[in-house]
């Protein structure tokens, strides 16, 4: 039984995360609403979950994973009441309620990994669980579009497999792996300042004394969370900038179960594509690589950019999803992986938060800028890009 519920889970999460861009892009289709609107309601979805990841964040550090979980198939529940009879005030409620199944089940998931794991495997169980729910994802998209499957279904299937994982989650108590991580890294920081100091020694020689000061600190990682959380906030607000509208921009030459058939074989391509590369980023270092992490970054945001035009039909909209999904799925790895490194795992919330965070911000300028001057999108988005990239670099 020891990898059914990280299985079970990960099939709840990629069922809930088809849920988002689905339930979104059903509001988008089948409600008269402009962008505005689809600004707003990504907003809100996003504002819940800060809220909740507050309010939850006590529940995840102090173990009580299976409570988080239990919640959030509650919540799966009231979203397929609630779905029964759509409008515009209804559809900010159901998308709301699943911002909050959602972060339930995140930070489950996520703490529970942490404990289970060594921190030696933290990465490599990272990298599978999201290949998995991308995998998960994109097999409920091409499912969903191929055999005209309606969402309810599918709301129900989630809430039963969630009520399954609840059962099987294993229960954790102390935060005995996070904390033994944390106290080996403080103790490398102490022995890193103890080896440092012995450039006193050439206190009568400043030049060989600052070299030697030098080598020791290189390649010695001394980011600090608060940075990775600020370029995680900007990287998600240049991504929003142009996804927020997306629906908009496509709903007049490709019909919705073509949307998301195109985002299934996106995230289904993307799933057997960044595999050998996450795996290829684990195994040549133990500490993500900040210039790498800056490069996906950057060009996640070119991407948004240059290939826009040229998605005005079903399979230029595939190629750019598979794209854009392929280097996301990876900078968000990279992102949340050195947030990991440098937090030693606590507050794990806070990644959740700084991602919504920007996300807030970019889907309201996003749905503003697309109605007034849509011609700002793409520099907005550049600017933001390189911003985000940069932040971790200096």
């Amino acid at each position: 039984m020891s990898g059914v519920w990280l299985v079970l889970t990960l099939l709840v999460l990629g069922l809930m995360q088809f849920l988002d861009t689905g339930l979104y892009t059903y509001i988008a289709y089948n409600l008269h609403v402009g962008g505005f609107y689809l600004g707003v309601l990504s907003a809100t979805w996003s504002l819940i979950y800060i809220v909740s990841n507050k309010v939850f964040s006590r529940l995840a550090d102090s173990g009580r994973n299976k409570v988080l979980l239990l919640l959030s198939s509650i919540t799966l529940l009231l979203i397929y009441i609630t779905l029964s009879d759509i409008n515009a005030l209804n559809g900010l409620i159901l998308y709301s309620l699943h911002a909050l199944a959602l972060s339930a089940a995140n930070l489950s998931l996520s703490v529970t990994i942490l404990e289970i794991y060594d921190h030696i495997s933290w990465n490599s169980v990272n990298a599978f669980s999201r290949i998995f729910s991308n995998f998960v994802r994109g097999s409920t998209f091409v499912l969903v579009a191929l055999y005209s499957i309606n969402l309810p279904p599918i709301l129900i299937l989630t809430t039963v497999f969630a009520c399954m994982s609840t059962v099987v989650l294993p229960g954790i108590g102390l935060n005995v792996e996070r904390m033994l991580f944390k106290i080996n890294r403080d103790l490398s920081y102490v022995g890193k300042y103890l080896k440092a100091s012995t450039a006193l020694l050439y206190i009568h020689k400043p030049r060989d004394a600052f070299e030697y000061l030098e080598r020791t600190w290189s390649n010695f990682n001394m980011l600090k969370p608060w940075r990775v959380l600020t370029s995680t906030v900007l990287y998600t607000m240049f991504g929003d900038l142009i996804l927020v509208v997306l629906p908009l921009l496509m709903k007049d030459s490709v019909g919705l179960h073509g949307l998301w058939l195109s985002w299934g074989i996106g995230l289904l391509l993307t799933s057997f594509i960044i595999a050998p590369l996450i795996s290829r980023v684990i195994s040549t270092s133990e500490n993500t690589d900040v210039k790498l992490m800056s490069l996906f970054i950057l060009l996640r945001g070119i991407i948004l950019v240059l290939l826009l035009p040229y998605i005005y039909d079903w399979s230029g909209l595939t190629t750019y999803l598979l794209l854009i999904i392929a280097l996301s799925s990876i900078a968000d790895f990279l992102i949340y992986n050195k947030f990991v490194e440098v937090s030693a795992g606590y507050s794990i919330s806070n990644y959740y938060i700084a991602r919504e965070v920007g996300s807030i911000i970019g889907s309201i300028l996003g749905g503003l800028i697309y109605t007034l001057i849509p011609g700002v999108l793409p520099i907005s988005v550049i600017i933001i890009a390189i911003a985000s990239a940069t932040l971790i670099l200096v």
